[in-house]
């Protein structure tokens, strides 16, 4: 895995940073912190992008490829490109990272350090706050739904074979 600084001019959002839901949430000051404090992954099929345990809470956004997630080495789900969002869950924890996340294929993230916000107002730093908590309870949501969906499915599939 190779990691480097985002490569951006002020004033300018790359364009794939600039197609992530959640930029598009905030005020052009806030971008212009994070971006000061972001850098690009790029990994290799195999590499390991998030390791279960870890103790950081950097945000990360994947841009392009595809990754597992493994929780104590089962795989437990996967995620391709478009800007989905890894590590949220420590982040919004403050705890360790609770799973593994490894590239399937050539993989480009960001990832946002979270010591940006040092160098913003109070009022920025709050409305950073409450564009993630809401970004993050919709995507929340939208998974525990689909998770319960697929669970109403399994134990339908399981009273049946018991019926069978």
């Amino acid at each position: 895995m190779k990691e480097y600084p985002l490569n951006y001019r002020p004033g300018s959002v790359p364009a794939p940073v600039a197609e992530i839901p959640f930029f598009k949430t905030l005020a052009s000051e806030i971008v212009e912190e994070m971006l000061s404090s972001t850098t690009m992954l790029d990994c290799e099929s195999g590499d390991v992008v998030i390791k279960e345990g870890a103790e950081d809470q950097d945000l990360l956004f994947l841009l392009k490829g595809r990754v597992r997630v493994q929780k104590d080495g089962s795989v437990i789900g996967a995620a391709s490109g478009g800007g989905v969002v890894l590590g949220e869950i420590a982040l919004l924890q403050g705890s360790q990272r609770t799973a593994t996340i490894v590239a399937e294929t050539q993989v480009y993230c960001i990832r946002v350090k979270q010591q940006f916000l040092d160098g913003l107002s109070a009022e920025a730093r709050n409305a950073y706050y409450a564009a993630m908590y809401r970004f993050l309870a919709e995507l929340l949501a939208q998974r525990l739904d689909a998770a319960s969906e697929k669970l109403v499915s399994a134990e339908k599939m399981i009273a049946e074979m018991r019926k069978g």
